[in-house]
């Protein structure tokens, strides 16, 4: 029977991976793109970085799926919340694999949760980059097998990088974390039974985020004098670990399985300003919060603004310190004392708009009534105020270059309709990387906003994400040398239904690539 292996590199970049592979970098992947097919896919991360790999694995957009960030709202609430992954109303593909007597074997799939009364192998949070459940294997003996003879995953979950760390280190680490998923998933391949397997690396992800500026001279961040030697290529070296754990599980398949290696975002330079537009909305009247317009306030009275005794007390502590005592608190305390911070000290019975907290880009949402418990928008007045906002932010220029911030403005209302978009934001701001967004920006209305630039707040990436999604391809029908046009990451759960002989359920809104399939 035909077997079908879906290898993930979590925000792994096409354009990187198409310069490196061409340089002889990732010989793996090179041989892949000569033998298969390859093709840039179109992604909900053009809109929502986070919600990419929740896309694949439903085959819906975020209007049905209703999962775009770590951080998140939902109707009736008046609270940022951790992001309830299995509140997920659409289940993942290989459900339907699973009910259709298919055998799966998932490893570290993001942002997802377990599936009761699955016959397969799941195994979720071994060497995952961002934890969304707590770790956990069907059957539930698997953990302490995987442990016992692999040991733990060597690299660091997100929630344990507090600020940019030492590159040759993080780089070494993650070299090893990609050779040990590549030790636990042959494993699994040869002593198991499938039909299909999912094998997610998340790598990538970490890397792109903290190794950017050591291998990027032009970053404003990069290491004055050059990089540490040994460190010239670590980002690259991440990819090459990578590269060379696929060809070692590729080596435990035949050539009847179609192989898809895929991801659904990118990574690239960060020049996001998200961590300027709360200042904005104040500035516009539509927000209010203890900690903005302090600047304002300041430049026309000349004076520091006054500073509470806890936030004098908590800055006296150094940084370190304060990280020294974090990491020893659980997770879930962690994740509450983040909690309480996003939602502290918002007036809302001043506030029209606010935002999602959020790295990558700005996430938008109106205070309104009858959504919101503390609502104070009209719905009358709602597409008014969302035209006026989104001019305004289109307003918003790097004063250095008078170059426009924002690379394209979203209203969600347009693209993921659904019942979870009471959920989503209202208005999305994608940044123009080409305007190199740090510390400034200016527009007429909301005068000069000055603060520090994105890679310098938590959490301190010096990458971040861009939609450079990608498919790469290789199977007893898929065309050599071949080039995708037209493909989108909805198209991936199809694709593998179609190879595996299951019809696919009706919501799915992609549609199988015929190019993989026996005419």
């Amino acid at each position: 029977m035909s077997k079908v292996l879906i290898i993930g590199l979590d925000s792994a970049d096409a354009e990187l991976i198409e310069r490196w592979s061409d340089e002889g970098a990732l010989p793996t992947l090179a041989a892949l793109r000569r033998e298969g097919t390859w093709g840039r896919l179109g992604t909900s991360a053009e809109v929502m970085h986070v919600s990419a790999w929740p896309t694949i694995y439903t085959g819906t957009t975020p209007g049905r799926h209703g999962l775009y960030h770590a951080y998140q709202v939902r109707a009736g609430e008046q609270e940022i919340r951790r992001a309830d992954v299995e509140a997920n109303p659409v289940p993942p593909f290989w459900k339907y694999l699973d009910d259709a007597g298919r055998r799966c074997i998932v490893v570290d799939a993001f942002m997802n949760c377990p599936l009761p009364d699955f016959r397969g192998i799941q195994i979720l949070e071994y060497g995952t980059w961002t934890w969304f459940t707590d770790p956990v294997t069907t059957p539930g003996h698997l953990r302490r097998e995987i442990l016992r003879r692999f040991g733990p995953y060597p690299a660091p979950e997100h929630l344990e990088v507090f600020t940019v760390p030492e590159p040759i280190r993080f780089r070494d680490r993650l070299i090893r974390g990609a050779a040990v998923k590549a030790d636990v998933a042959r494993w699994l391949l040869t002593e198991q039974p499938w039909s299909m397997a999912f094998i997610n690396f998340g790598e990538p992800h970490g890397a792109g985020h903290y190794l950017w500026h050591v291998s990027d001279a032009t970053h404003p961040a990069a290491p004055a004098g050059g990089p540490p030697a040994g460190a010239e290529n670590a980002l690259r070296d991440v990819y090459a670990a990578v590269d060379t754990a696929i060809g070692r599980i590729l080596d435990e398949v035949d050539d009847r399985t179609t192989v898809i290696i895929t991801s659904g975002d990118g990574m690239g330079p960060n020049y996001a300003g998200c961590h300027l537009v709360p200042e904005a909305l104040h500035r516009l009247g539509l927000f209010h919060a203890a900690g903005v317009g302090k600047t304002a306030d300041r430049e026309r009275s000349g004076r520091r603004p006054r500073r509470s005794p806890a936030s004098v007390l908590r800055e006296a502590i150094p940084l370190s310190v304060r990280h020294a005592v974090t990491r020893c608190l659980p997770r879930s305390v962690r994740y509450r004392l983040n909690l309480k911070w996003a939602n502290s000290n918002i007036d809302w019975s001043r506030t029209s708009v606010f935002c999602i907290p959020n790295s990558n880009e700005a996430y938008l949402r109106v205070n309104l009534e009858g959504r919101e418990p503390l609502g104070r928008v009209d719905p009358a007045s709602y597409p008014d105020l969302l035209a006026e906002l989104g001019a305004h932010l289109a307003e918003l220029v790097v004063p250095a270059s008078g170059r426009a911030a924002a690379r394209r403005i979203f209203a969600i209302d347009e693209l993921f309709p659904g019942p979870e978009r009471p959920h989503l934001p209202d208005l999305v701001v994608s940044w123009d990387p080409d305007a190199r967004v740090l510390d400034e920006l200016h527009s007429e209305r909301c005068g000069r906003i000055k603060g520090v630039a994105g890679y310098q707040t938590a959490p301190y990436y010096t990458g971040n994400h861009r939609p450079n999604a990608f498919v790469l391809a290789r199977g007893p029908h898929v065309p050599a040398g071949g080039t995708l046009a037209d493909g989108d990451i909805l198209d991936i759960a199809p694709t593998t239904l179609a190879l595996l002989g299951v019809d696919p359920p009706a919501h799915f809104e992609g549609k199988a690539w015929s190019e993989f399939l026996a005419s």
